[in-house]
Order: structure tokens, then C-alpha cells, then sequence
């Protein structure tokens, strides 16, 4: 098994520069191949950054990239059900995916709720505002 760096994966995705998503595609292919491609949380947790700041997508249309990738053969995700749930509430709420897995991480580790100062994430359920005095 082999682990993809988040500028591989995003060639992938976005095919925007044709040498690279050539060269990209044949190395996911040959690791499949060969026993199949592993994709850290942190990783997914970058691409969803780059295609938002870099490539100014829009959420469904990140939602979408995610779940191919992670659904495609020979795909084993650090944390799936984690990233499931994350990619879920990304798509259904207004705060960003880092946050998601912020949130479904201390969920696994009975740690909720999450304090932030983030008032946006603040409105999904198990977060809380930390409030200044």
C-alpha cells in the first residue's frame, strides 16, 4: 500500500496541469494494482483547503471530489467512519471540514463539546463559544 501527498491528489481531482494528473493517475493506478492507496485524514483534511482557497470550488462540488476519492477502488481512509461523518456534516453545515473532524474526533474520544472561538462552528451541535469576558 502506498500513501498520497496532498498535491498528488489534488492533480487528480482538478486535472490542471496535464503532466502532473498523468503522472498522478498512473502512480494511483500502479498502487492500487499493487495493493491499494492509503489517505491519511490530514490529507483529505488539505484537499478540501486547496480546492476552497486555491481553486475557489464550491462546497457540493468539493463534497463530491471527496467522495469519489475516498470511494474509489483500492481507497483505505485513516479514520473512515470518522471522515464519513465529517464529509456529512461539511455538506450539510456552513463551517469548514477541518472543523467536522475537529468535532467527530472528540466525539470518538467522549471529549464534547468542542470550545471554540469560531462563531460560525459554534452553531453546530456539540461545540460550544468560548464566550470573552
Amino acid at each position: 500500500m502506498k500513501s498520497f501527498d496532498t498535491n498528488v491528489v489534488v492533480r487528480i481531482l482538478v486535472k490542471d496541469d496535464p503532466d502532473q494528473s498523468s503522472a498522478a493517475e498512473a502512480a494511483w493506478r500502479q498502487a492500487v494494482a499493487e495493493g491499494g492507496v492509503f489517505l491519511p485524514a490530514t490529507v483529505l483534511v488539505e484537499v478540501v483547503w486547496v480546492l476552497r482557497a486555491a481553486y475557489k470550488l464550491d462546497r457540493a462540488t468539493i463534497v463530491g471530489a471527496l467522495r469519489r476519492v475516498i470511494d474509489s477502488e483500492g481507497a483505505t481512509v485513516e479514520h473512515e467512519a470518522l471522515v464519513r461523518r465529517a464529509i456529512d456534516s461539511y455538506d450539510a453545515g456552513a463551517a469548514d471540514f477541518s472543523d467536522y473532524i475537529i468535532r467527530e474526533s472528540a466525539r470518538g474520544a467522549n471529549a464534547l463539546p468542542v470550545v471554540t472561538f469560531d462563531h460560525l462552528f459554534a452553531r453546530e451541535p456539540d461545540v460550544q463559544i468560548l464566550a470573552l469576558k
